[in-house]
């Protein structure tokens, strides 16, 4: 387990708190205003501006730290664009939490002379993603050259001489443990050495999120079933109707038309979050926006889209498996009649999964995550944490 800082200890207590007084203090609504809140789960710039004040041991306003980062970018022989800096710790726009994001974020790292673990750091605590995805080519050097002390301008030349070279890659190739390649990485080896190693393994290049590919469509499969074998949203439907559950009404007319059609995907979320975004008259986007206005919640929220997509990124992949493990988790809880589902052992599952992914493990500091183990926390015989997020959602 690790060792919580204080902001952590202090949201920790704090949503254990909020579990205790739910039943007489807190509505979904007054829940949703308090994840909404800027001041109980720091934004985006409050992170960047507390994690560099952490670094430099100093307690600097967010234009002190933009003009001194800008210094040590400039120093350090690194280009940040001044504007970007100045709306990330402003909090005049945050970060889309896409590639490009991340490429500007390694290059802070470089700027502020990161050793590799602070860099993890930085990704887990302020991007809310994990560092180094050791399968994309920017990403590996980046790790090569922090770990080894090399610049910036170092790391820049090797991805442009690796994208004005041509290869072809094939599925013959002998796939390579990720660990391995992170290892090949962290190697104090030439600069040449490393580009011929890139070039002779492009296939494993390719191999983006492999394993939490294959972890999310297992989940997916356990969940939606097939006709002949029912998966658990269906049969969570079918115990609830057996019981007569009146609160389970709004899904019986949608799971006859779900049925219709030749995936469940919709009818699993439709099931997950009690509400019907697929088929809203407002897109699906907007709907879940009218709920949360934290990006962190709302970009890439797992909806059919991300979770048919081929190719997606971290960001989208870590919260798909968070959302379907959870269902997962609780819905096995509730069929098997055992009530023995806890918080503790949620958490320690879900984040060995996030592991194996290499995922960086629950943070209770990045708000959706932070939906999440709330809602784990609302275990009693007559109350399960899958209501309490229907509830939130409805």
């Amino acid at each position: 387990m690790q060792v919580m800082g204080n902001y952590s200890q202090e949201l920790f207590n704090e949503m254990w708190a909020i579990m205790e007084n739910d039943y007489e203090e807190y509505t979904s609504y007054e829940l949703i205003d308090k994840l909404n809140d800027f001041n109980f789960i720091n934004p985006f710039h409050k992170r960047l501006l507390s994690f560099y004040n952490d670094i430099s041991g100093e307690c600097n306003t967010a234009e002190e730290a933009k003009k001194s980062l800008l210094r040590q970018a400039k120093k350090n022989g690194v280009y940040l664009n001044p504007n970007t800096i100045n709306n990330w710790l402003s909090g005049e726009r945050e970060p889309k939490y896409g590639d490009d994001d991340r490429q500007r974020l390694f290059a802070v790292a470089f700027a502020l002379g990161l050793d590799v673990i602070s860099t993890e750091r930085l990704f887990h605590r302020v991007f809310l993603d994990r560092a180094f995805n050791k399968r994309n080519i920017n990403e590996f050097i980046f790790l090569h050259c922090i770990n080894n002390d090399k610049p910036y301008t170092v790391a820049m030349a090797l991805i442009d001489q690796i994208n004005s070279m041509q290869f072809n890659s094939s599925s013959k190739e002998r796939t390579i443990d990720t660990g391995l390649l992170h290892d090949v990485a962290k190697q104090n080896t030439n600069e040449s050495d490393l580009i011929r190693f890139i070039v002779e393994h492009p296939y494993n290049f390719e191999l983006n999120n492999t394993t939490a590919k294959e972890h999310r469509q297992r989940l997916l499969n356990s969940l939606v079933g097939t006709d002949s074998n029912p998966g658990l949203a269906q049969k969570e439907y079918d115990k609830h109707t057996v019981e007569q559950d009146i609160s389970w009404k709004w899904t019986e007319i949608k799971f006859k038309e779900y049925k219709k059609r030749p995936t469940l995907v919709d009818f699993l979320l439709y099931v997950i979050l009690g509400v019907d975004f697929v088929n809203a008259k407002r897109d699906e986007i907007l709907a879940i926006r009218d709920i949360f206005q934290r990006k962190e919640v709302i970009t890439r929220f797992p909806d059919k889209q991300t979770l048919s997509c081929k190719n997606p990124s971290s960001y989208s992949l870590r919260k798909d498996i968070i959302l379907l493990y959870f269902y997962f988790y609780w819905v096995n809880d509730f069929l098997t009649n055992l009530n023995i589902g806890e918080y503790d052992s949620f958490v320690d599952e879900l984040d060995t999964i996030l592991f194996e992914c290499g995922f960086s493990p629950l943070y209770v500091g990045n708000p959706y995550d932070w939906l999440f183990m709330y809602c784990s926390t609302c275990v009693d015989d007559t109350f399960t944490p899958l209501d309490r997020f229907r509830g939130i959602f409805a």
